[in-house]
């Protein structure tokens, strides 16, 4: 029963920031400055990064917790991520771009943060589509390449965060080294289970 409410309220929950950014963009809240279009794509994919981030956290939770229900919720999770990372996109390519598909190619094309972040999301946009009933067994058959795509996904998105900063920031730094030692301990507990 608890496992059955956990999930509802972690999503109603990771919403919040969506709803807040809602009624910022219409004019109810303040807070999205002089430019309010980059505000959005930023504030966006900033929460993508950081639900990616969480994402990959559970695991780890659930295993020096001893609670391993926690880690049910990486599904739900991992999709709002992909709920923030998808609006993120269609936020630089609907309001940002007018849609136009040929300048958006080009952009892409022509810029180097743009071309990692595409290809994070293509990552994200093959794992949310597993989620799918119809692919539940492959998935369930395929875990640890889900799980790698996720990697990807982050170390692609923490570097497209990086790399298109003007000054050095502390949050992508903070991102790179926990992202680190989710890697490191990634590797640690798979190479122990196989040995």
């Amino acid at each position: 029963m608890m496992n059955a409410i956990r999930a509802p309220l972690v999503v109603s929950l990771m919403l919040i920031p969506f709803v807040l950014l809602s009624l910022k963009s219409i004019g109810y809240l303040s807070g999205l400055g002089a430019n309010p279009v980059e505000a959005i794509i930023h504030e966006t994919g900033l929460w993508g990064i950081r639900f990616l981030m969480l994402t990959l956290l559970i695991t780890p939770i659930a295993y020096y917790s001893g609670n391993r229900s926690i880690a049910k919720l990486g599904k739900p999770v991992g999709l709002m991520a992909f709920f923030y990372v998808l609006n993120h996109f269609l936020s630089y390519a609907i309001i940002d771009q007018a849609g136009d598909l040929a300048v958006i190619i080009v952009d892409i094309i022509e810029t180097p943060y743009l071309i990692v972040g595409w290809g994070g999301f293509l990552c994200l946009l093959g794992v949310a589509s597993v989620s799918f009933k119809r692919l539940e067994s492959w998935f369930n058959q395929n875990r640890s390449t889900i799980s790698g795509l996720v990697y990807i996904a982050t170390i692609l998105g923490v570097w497209h965060f990086y790399w298109q900063t003007k000054v050095i920031e502390v949050e992508p730094l903070l991102y790179s080294v926990i992202l680190l030692f989710l890697i490191v301990w990634r590797f640690k507990i798979t190479w122990g289970v196989k040995k």
